[in-house]
């Protein structure tokens, strides 16, 4: 989905709009390429109107994500292509 609301942040980016996209995104997602081509993709177009939310709940499947394909350090790797990523802990 992360493509799809890359696509519509873009368009309303060039139309000259100013809402915002929101997407959600589970960690397992991540180890994905199309999510990691489609973040270059906002990136290079600077689409400041698109926000992703990624639930970090560290399971995929029956496994958790860092047994499967380890994801940390996401900070360091959204950084490396110019995304800005915040965390914020659930209870």
């Amino acid at each position: 989905m992360l493509a799809v609301a890359i696509g519509v942040a873009y368009d309303i980016k060039s139309s000259g709009e100013k809402n915002r996209v929101f997407v959600i995104l589970g960690d397992g997602e991540l180890d994905e390429g199309s999510i990691w081509e489609s973040s270059l993709l906002a990136s290079a177009h600077k689409l400041d109107n698109l926000v992703a939310i990624i639930d970090r709940n560290e399971f995929q499947a029956n496994m958790r994500t860092e047994e499967l394909v380890p994801l940390e350090p996401i900070g360091t790797k959204f950084g490396a292509i110019r995304l800005e990523l915040e965390t914020d802990q659930w209870a």
